[in-house]
């Protein structure tokens, strides 16, 4: 078996940690609610259990996160009049407005973030967090 470093997966947590914050303090906007404008952006109007399924986002988080953004006009959350049973989401014009005045702070976010840091350590990076991924859905599809 292969030997870790035992704080490989900690390291991770604080990683993702210190991103949702430096992103936040650098977009003016918190990387949950920016995902899912973006998804909508992409989507087009999508039913909550399809954005859900998009972002691979627990169904309830989705909707506590829908609540604000609908109260602040960001996006629209409607019956589907084919099946009132579901509800549609659609990116409101402010929404897409905040996507588009914040573009530059992403993009300079990224930028600044990955600056420096070589394509082979990058390539590498990304195989093992994929690889952790595909792991970490394995353990849960286990769990239930």
């Amino acid at each position: 078996m292969n030997e870790h470093p035992p704080n490989l997966l900690q390291q991770l947590g604080r990683s993702s940690r210190a991103m949702y914050s430096a992103f936040e303090g650098r977009v003016g906007e918190a990387l949950p609610r920016w995902r899912i404008l973006k998804a909508l952006d992409d989507l087009g109007t999508a039913s909550q259990k399809r954005l859900a399924c998009h972002l691979q986002m627990d169904p309830g988080a989705l909707t506590r996160q829908l609540k604000p953004m609908e109260a602040e006009k960001l996006v629209r959350r409607d019956t589907d009049p084919a099946d009132n049973r579901q509800t549609l989401v659609t990116l409101d014009e402010a929404g897409a407005a905040l996507l588009r005045a914040a573009a530059p702070q992403r993009q300079a976010f990224f930028d600044q973030a990955l600056n420096g840091i070589d394509a082979e350590e990058l390539a590498a990076t990304l195989r093992v967090l994929r690889l952790l991924e595909e792991r970490f859905r394995g353990m849960a599809a286990d769990a239930r």
